[in-house]
């Protein structure tokens, strides 16, 4: 009912843009526009469809309750256009922030922590228990911040497809998730500095980038 928009309003901020899908909520926030009429601008929409970096010229601070179902597509959308954002803080499922800021051979590392991690610093802030909520859930959520890194040169959509593929199967090698890919994949990884006898959660963010690349040359 806008008890985090509220709070954010305290703030000062210079602009407010308002995302919610729920239209039965619309007469609660259209009391908060009505109090801020020059500063709030509300928009009644699904996330996943809006171009958040048609909004604004100036670098977005991006807060916002994830819906739990599609945090992680959300995520991987705004990466397209991350240097517009000074900053993202969103709370998401526990197991969600594990796998955005897994290590390298860690059990939650794989596709999300390569693609996160190559375009941004992931802080876990902390915890908040299921009887913070209600109605509870049945799960712990984390409070994240992603703050976008310098924008590094490589084709997003061809180092995504072969994450995918490397990941498909997690306890194979990348040798053998990647031989339908390329029929010389072993040179091509071992020409990526990479052991071919690898498995996916052992590779750096880093090393994909250069396999990709080999790849595509």
């Amino acid at each position: 009912k806008g008890s985090l928009t509220k709070l954010i309003l305290e703030k000062n901020p210079y602009k407010l843009f308002v995302i919610e899908k729920d239209k039965t909520l619309e007469p609660y926030l259209k009391k908060i526009k009505n109090s801020f009429p020059q500063k709030v601008n509300m928009i009644f929409g699904d996330a996943v469809k809006i171009k958040i970096d048609k909004l604004s010229k100036k670098k977005i601070l991006l807060i916002a309750n994830l819906p739990y179902n599609i945090a992680s597509t959300l995520i991987i959308n705004w990466l397209e256009y991350i240097n517009i954002f000074q900053s993202i803080i969103v709370m998401v499922q526990k197991e969600v922030a594990e796998r955005l800021s897994a290590s390298v051979s860690s059990k939650s590392y794989g596709r999300l922590s390569v693609l996160v991690q190559l375009h941004a610093e992931v802080k876990r802030k902390f915890d908040v228990n299921p009887e913070k909520f209600f109605p509870q859930p049945k799960v712990v959520s984390t409070v994240i911040e992603l703050v976008p890194k310098k924008k590094l040169d490589f084709n997003y959509e061809k180092l995504d497809e072969l994450l995918k593929l490397s990941f498909l199967q997690r306890r194979k090698t990348i040798k053998n998730n990647l031989k339908k890919l390329n029929k010389s994949i072993e040179m091509k990884l071992i020409k990526s500095g990479i052991n071919p006898i690898l498995r996916p959660q052992d590779i750096k963010p880093d090393e994909y980038i250069r396999l990709s690349d080999v790849l595509t040359h």
